[in-house]
């Protein structure tokens, strides 16, 4: 169990066993690494023992190989328009259209501008109830205002 010292939190949390573990788990990236003293060890480990340091940069090489990878698999999607193949199709499949914003602006500017045009007429057609006095009833709980509260 180790103490993680990122954050307002204290609590422990279940860690690497060993230096290889931990790098599984956080990356070889050492800054990245929520534990302090497991990074002083690491660093420790960096310059005394061979095995660990190369099986950190093969861990670090491993990353920038799947991220080029990413980046490579992304700008083929992106150049031969996959996603909107596929929204398309899909769309095609079920039957739905696409709505444009333009569109439902438009709606929502009509809708408006109906319900005030309603709304005025509805108000000219009713007389006018604001001349009319208005009733106003305080009902005083018993629970609040008990017995001592009225001098019985």
């Amino acid at each position: 169990m180790i103490k993680t010292s990122g954050g307002n939190s204290s609590e422990l949390i279940s860690g690497p066993a060993n230096l290889h573990d931990a790098i599984d788990r956080w990356g070889p990236d050492l800054g990245q690494w929520p534990d302090l003293m497991l990074v002083r060890r690491a660093r420790e480990a960096l310059l005394a023992d061979r095995d660990f340091r190369a099986y950190r940069d093969q861990t670090a090489a491993n990353a920038e190989r799947l991220k080029r990878a990413a980046a490579q698999l992304d700008r083929r999607i992106a150049e031969n328009g996959s996603v909107e193949r596929i929204t398309r199709k899909l769309l095609e499949a079920t039957g739905a259209k696409v709505v444009h914003w333009r569109r439902r602006i438009a709606a929502l500017a009509a809708v408006m501008l109906v319900s005030a045009g309603l709304g005025s007429a509805f108000a000219d057609r009713i007389p006018d109830l604001r001349n009319q006095p208005s009733i106003e009833v305080v009902q005083l709980d018993t629970l609040v205002f008990g017995p001592s509260e009225a001098d019985f």
